[in-house]
C-alpha cells in the first residue's frame, strides 16, 4: 500500500457515517470539521447555547484579590476564556506560587498561554477525578477560587469545603436551550437519521430530549456518544440503551471511538 493510499484509507475511516453534533458553538463546528476530514457526514444541532454574564461587584473584587487564593479551578473552556479576559483587566502578571487546575484538555489549551502554574490533565476530568489531585487533598484553611458557569454542579465546592477549604466561585456564563421550530428538529433528527448523536453533557442531552419530545420524536433507537457514565445514566433513565463513552473528549478521541464501534459492528456482521 502506497503512502497516498494509506492516507486515503485513514481519511475515510468514518465514510458512510452520519453524525449529529449537539455541542454548543464553536465546539460543534470544530468537531464537525475533524469528523468530516475522516469521511463522516455531519449535521450540527446545538442544544446548548453559552451566554456571557456580567459579573457582580463582589465577583470583580474576587478577581482583584486573586493573589489571596492558593488554588484556582477552571471548569470549562468557556470559563477559561471569559475568566482570563476579566483577570487581564486587573493583573498584567499573574500571582506567583498559585496552582491552577483545568478540568479538561480544551480548558487547559485556553489557559496554556497564561503565565501560570497550570496543572494540566492528560485526560478530561470529572469533578470527582479532579478532587483526587494531590494538591487538592490537603486544603484545610486554604483559599480556592472556582471559575464556572451558572447552575453548574456544586460538587467541587461542597467537597472542598468539607475538607476545610475556603471556597469562592465566580459564575461567568449561563447555559440555555436554543429555540428551534418543530420542522427543524424533525429535519435534523428524524429525516437525517444519524448513525451517532454526540451530546457531551447532561444538559445537552436533556435539552435534546426535550426538543425531540416537542417534535414528537423518540430517541430510544439512536446510538449516542456521551461524555461520562453519569450522563449515560441519564440516557438510560430516558430509555436510551445504546450509549458509548470515549476515553477522552478531544476530536481525535471521538474519531477513534466511532471508528472502533464501526469495526466491531462490521466484524459482528461478517
Amino acid at each position: 500500500m502506497t503512502q497516498s493510499t494509506l492516507t486515503g484509507a485513514i481519511s475515510g475511516i468514518l465514510s458512510d457515517t452520519r453524525v449529529l453534533i449537539c455541542r454548543p458553538e464553536p465546539a460543534a463546528s470544530e468537531l464537525a470539521s475533524a469528523l468530516a476530514s475522516m469521511g463522516a457526514e455531519c449535521k450540527i444541532l446545538p442544544t446548548l447555547a453559552i451566554s456571557p454574564l456580567e459579573i457582580s461587584p463582589a465577583d470583580r473584587q474576587k478577581i482583584m484579590n486573586l493573589d489571596q487564593y492558593q488554588h484556582v479551578i477552571v471548569t470549562s473552556q468557556h470559563a477559561a476564556k471569559l475568566g482570563l479576559e476579566h483577570i487581564d483587566e486587573y493583573w498584567p502578571q499573574f500571582p506567583a506560587e498559585q496552582n491552577w487546575f483545568a478540568m479538561g484538555r480544551k480548558t487547559a489549551k485556553h489557559l496554556d498561554a497564561a503565565d501560570i502554574n497550570l496543572i494540566s490533565p492528560d485526560k478530561d476530568l470529572s469533578s470527582e477525578t479532579l478532587l483526587l489531585q494531590t494538591k487538592l487533598k490537603q486544603v484545610k484553611s486554604q483559599k480556592v477560587l472556582i471559575l464556572k458557569g451558572a447552575e453548574g454542579r456544586d460538587l467541587l465546592q461542597q467537597q472542598l469545603e468539607k475538607q476545610g477549604a475556603l471556597v469562592d466561585t465566580i459564575e461567568l456564563y449561563q447555559r440555555r436551550c436554543p429555540e428551534y421550530d418543530t420542522a427543524h428538529i424533525q429535519k435534523s433528527v428524524q429525516a437525517y437519521e444519524p448513525n451517532y448523536i454526540i451530546a457531551l453533557s447532561g444538559e445537552t442531552l436533556l435539552n435534546l430530549l426535550s426538543l425531540s419530545k416537542q417534535a414528537n420524536i423518540s430517541l430510544a433507537s439512536y446510538s449516542f456518544i456521551l461524555s461520562s457514565q453519569r450522563v449515560a445514566n441519564i440516557a438510560l433513565e430516558q430509555g436510551i440503551r445504546s450509549n458509548i463513552i470515549p476515553d477522552n473528549l478531544m476530536p481525535i478521541d471521538i474519531i477513534r471511538c466511532i471508528a472502533k464501534v464501526k469495526r466491531t459492528k462490521q466484524h459482528d456482521a461478517g
